[in-house]
């Protein structure tokens, strides 16, 4: 009887030509809709700002290490938007490579501009030889803004033509220690009153997202700023990147979402689970079907058509956080769930039916699995082998 390992090796050797052409799977973000808890948390996050979750920019977290460097005790968010013609906006530089003093970053700034160059280029498909950054600093305070994170994303192969931040800050961050071609990036904003923007004329970045400008918010340092995004240029739906805290200074008017500058970005909106059919090309038999959706502290439940496969012996079912795009077309039909992204689950079961299926899967009443995103697909085994349909899973409520 062929066996689990024997079906992942027919997976993963029909996969890896693909991943050797494509370097698929780059693409790691959880969406912050999911987040139901402000707890500090590493890796990056989709920040969806439209209803059907279709346009958007990402956070990733820069954490910081209790007492003992054991644990994150908090985060700081360094946030990435797409602009015009080939550039990037990096709002933030996280605490840069300071893991070795007590209260420091728990990583160093390598590892947070990996997950930016992760967003970048494996999120948004922008070309690493050709995309620009903008460097903008929400205020002076050294886990925001160190030399340390510009040199890493100049390591990481990525061009910064910006380093721009508020005259109130001005003497903390110009007295790092900059590298000698560093200060002809530099960028002062001028002030502006409360909730108006800076600069005359206003100093903005055009983006596929909308209008993105900055507005001068003194309080948390005398240099704080917000950066303020028109959603698809309407100033009456505005989303709010804090530079620092609330401050005394009053927002903008139309804001509909507010995000901070520390912790977990936490967004409303639908948190359902998702059990979605992938069909591919439609070469496959739709034989993967879902009974139940994937629920926190539930049983999620999905059936195997194995009526027109009446010598199948096992299933076995795969899933990644990676969908291949396009997919892989191989003697077995077409295969959707890439191998080599990051493991959901993994699940063999012998075949004792000759219609269908049944298999499930407990899922733990765990707010960190919400918004944890599958690309599943069965393979059926036994006189041949076939690659079902996929499904598409968001664990949700």
């Amino acid at each position: 009887m062929p066996t689990r390992r024997s079906a992942a090796l027919v997976l993963l050797a029909s996969a890896l030509p693909v991943r050797a052409q494509t370097d698929s799977c780059r693409c790691h973000a959880t969406n912050a809709r999911f987040n139901v808890v402000n707890l500090p948390k590493t890796g990056y996050d989709f920040i969806p700002i439209n209803d059907d979750d279709s346009l958007g920019f990402y956070v990733a977290y820069s954490a910081k290490q209790n007492d003992t460097n054991t644990d994150f005790s908090s985060t700081s968010c360094m946030y990435v938007l797409p602009l015009d013609n080939d550039e990037v906006l990096v709002f933030s530089g996280g605490f840069g490579d300071t893991w070795y003093l007590p209260g420091g970053a728990f990583f160093n700034a390598d590892y947070d501009v990996a997950m930016i160059k992760q967003a970048i280029v494996g999120c948004m498909g922008r070309d690493l030889a050709s995309t620009r950054v903008r460097f903008v600093a929400p205020h002076g305070h050294p886990d925001h803004i160190t030399v340390a994170f510009i040199k890493a994303l100049e390591r990481a192969g990525l061009a910064v033509i910006e380093i721009a931040y508020q005259e109130g800050d001005r003497a903390w961050i110009e007295q790092l220690p900059w590298l000698p071609h560093h200060p002809a990036l530099f960028h002062v904003l001028p002030g502006s009153a409360c909730g108006e923007p800076i600069g005359t004329p206003p100093i903005t970045y055009a983006s596929p997202l909308g209008t993105i400008w900055f507005t001068h918010r003194p309080g948390h340092t005398p240099g704080s700023i917000d950066l303020v995004l028109d959603v698809l240029g309407d100033p009456t739906n505005r989303v709010l990147v804090q530079g620092s805290g609330s401050g005394g200074c009053a927002p903008p008017s139309g804001v509909t979402m507010t995000l901070s500058a520390h912790g977990t970005a936490i967004i409303a909106g639908p948190r359902r689970a998702v059990s979605e059919v992938l069909p591919g090309q439609g070469v496959n038999r739709s034989c993967l079907l879902p009974v139940t959706p994937p629920k926190l502290g539930d049983t999620w439940v999905v059936e195997v058509d194995v009526s027109a496969h009446p010598e199948a012996s096992m299933i076995y079912l795969i899933g990644t956080d990676c969908l291949l795009q396009p997919g892989l077309l191989t003697p077995f039909g077409e295969l959707l769930v890439d191998p080599l992204g990051r493991p959901r689950l993994s699940i063999t079961r012998p075949v004792l039916s000759t219609t269908k299926e049944s298999i499930g899967m407990d899922i733990p009443r765990d707010p960190a699995l919400m918004g944890r995103t599958s690309y599943v697909q069965a393979v059926i085994v036994g006189g041949k082998t076939e690659l079902s349909n996929g499904l598409h899973l968001v664990i949700g409520f």
